[in-house]
Formats: C-alpha cells, structure tokens, sequence
C-alpha cells in the first residue's frame, strides 16, 4: 500500500464562508473517488483545525500500487477534484509513502 498526503492553504483572500463551502465541496469530491478509481483504496479530505499550522487542507488517500497513483493523476473523477480547488489554494505540499 502506498499513502498519498497532499496538502494545501487557503488563499488569504477566501473569506471563512467561502472556506467552508470550498471544504463542503471538495469533500464530496474526495468521497466521490472512493470506488471510481482503479487502484485507490481510500480518499479523505482533512481540514487542520489547528491556525497556527502551515496547512488548511490534506488529502490523504492510499493507493494499491505508486503506478495507481500515477494513473489517478489523469483519472476523470480526480481531475474534478483539481478543478474545485484550483484557484482557491497555494503552497501545495505531497508525499508518497509506503
């Protein structure tokens, strides 16, 4: 099994409404990949309760194989995801652990 954590911050300029519908948003999306990618085994989405930490956002997903995730990168569902959160974060951060 291979984790997949990425992680994100919210744009300064995203009000606290907005941040949280962006989350309610990107959650579905997160739980919409469960089930509809090859090779994923699980997608989560955390929000960091903690402001004084770097990270707003991670997704933490764990994949069968790293060739899955690299698969996943251009799956349909996955690029869904990427198109709720673009423009809304910035400083992304990830890693593939086994």
């Amino acid at each position: 099994m291979i984790r997949h954590i990425v992680m994100w911050k919210y744009k300064a300029e995203l009000s606290m409404e907005e941040r949280k519908a962006l989350f309610e948003k990107l959650t579905k999306a997160a739980e919409d990949m469960n089930g509809n990618i090859k090779g994923l085994i699980k997608a989560e989405l955390i929000e960091n309760v903690n402001s004084e930490e770097k990270y707003d956002l991670c997704l933490y997903c764990e994949f069968e194989t790293l060739p899955d995730i690299h698969a996943y990168q251009e799956d349909p569902v996955h690029i869904a995801f990427k198109n709720i959160i673009a423009g809304n974060v910035f400083d992304r951060a990830c890693i593939d652990a086994m």
